[in-house]
């Protein structure tokens, strides 16, 4: 009779296994995420002889299953209707824990029990993530560069969890890593405020992209800056300044053409009244010496001491 018992019993009392995952299971913030755990069922029990337990590390109750029912009078306040079991699978083995709207403080290390005449258990790790915002960039002291300038590109974006890696490349794809300064600060609800700045040379031309890559998530966004004559035209006050000054200087052009023109006519005139007038004087010069011997010969005729 003993060992027909003992072979009745022996399916109860085989090892059990439980199979988790190898790697972390990554859960998207405010998401619901799954944890899977699951056990070999043996033959002919049912969830009357089911107990399974899922704690976080410090022995925090998340969920529990006993006697046929789930049992959540220990569990954990901060799970509270946050945690559903598969129950409809449980018989095939499928312990697995469902749970809702995932925050940053769920990260951690969880452990699945079983016992079925025999007890087993597993842990899988959950990580967190959180998408970054589209980066946004801008170029500072924007007014007045030319090629030669130091200039800082700045990049931006919002949170995002965990700490991204930030990339810089120029409008070929060429990564740049000199003279970058990054800093990454997490607000009160843990999501990290990304800023980086890249000290350039300026080019006549040319395109800066910043990328922000989530590691947990394996996703990349990005933004892309082009610095172009916009920024290296000449201001437009100077325009308007060099446009008046150019005005006045063609006014002083005209201006001093009205008088050069005006003094030329005056001297022209005056030159022209001066020959006029010398060559009056010239005519009368002539006039009087050949009025001179016409006197002489008259004088001649009436000399009364002429002698026959």
């Amino acid at each position: 009779m003993d060992v027909l018992c003992f072979f009745l019993l022996l399916p109860l009392c085989r090892s059990i296994e439980v199979i988790v995952p190898d790697v972390p299971v990554t859960g998207i913030l405010d998401e619901d995420v799954i944890l899977p755990c699951s056990f070999s069922p043996p033959d002919r029990f049912s969830l009357q002889d089911l107990s399974l337990f899922w704690e976080i590390t410090k022995l925090q109750q998340v969920h529990s299953f006993t006697k046929g029912q789930e049992q959540l009078e220990k569990q954990d306040p901060k799970f509270i209707n946050r945690t559903e079991l598969f129950l409809g699978q449980l018989l095939q083995g499928n312990m697995s824990l469902l749970l809702h709207k995932v925050s940053l403080s769920d990260e951690g290390i969880y452990t699945c029990f079983v016992n079925v005449g025999n007890s087993s258990s597993a842990a899988v790790s959950l990580q967190v993530a959180a998408s970054y915002t589209k980066p946004t960039l801008h170029l500072e002291s924007s007014e007045g560069l030319k090629p030669g300038d130091q200039v800082i590109v700045t990049c931006h974006t919002y949170h995002g969890y965990p700490q991204a890696v930030i990339l810089w490349q120029d409008g070929s794809g060429k990564n740049l890593t000199e003279n970058v300064t990054t800093s990454q600060v997490a607000n009160e609800e843990g999501l990290f405020h990304v800023q980086s700045s890249i000290h350039v040379t300026l080019e006549t031309s040319d395109t800066y992209t910043c990328l922000v890559y989530n590691p947990l998530l394996q996703v990349a966004t990005h933004a892309s800056l082009s610095v172009t004559g916009q920024h290296l035209s000449f201001p437009l006050v100077a325009v308007w300044v060099t446009i008046g000054l150019c005005a006045c200087l063609l006014g002083l052009l005209v201006a001093l053409a009205c008088v050069c023109r005006k003094q030329l006519k005056q001297t022209c005139e005056e030159e022209q009244e001066e020959a006029a007038s010398n060559e009056e004087h010239e005519e009368n010069g002539e006039l009087k010496t050949a009025m001179q011997p016409l006197k002489a010969s008259s004088a001649e005729g009436d000399d009364p001491t002429t002698v026959e």
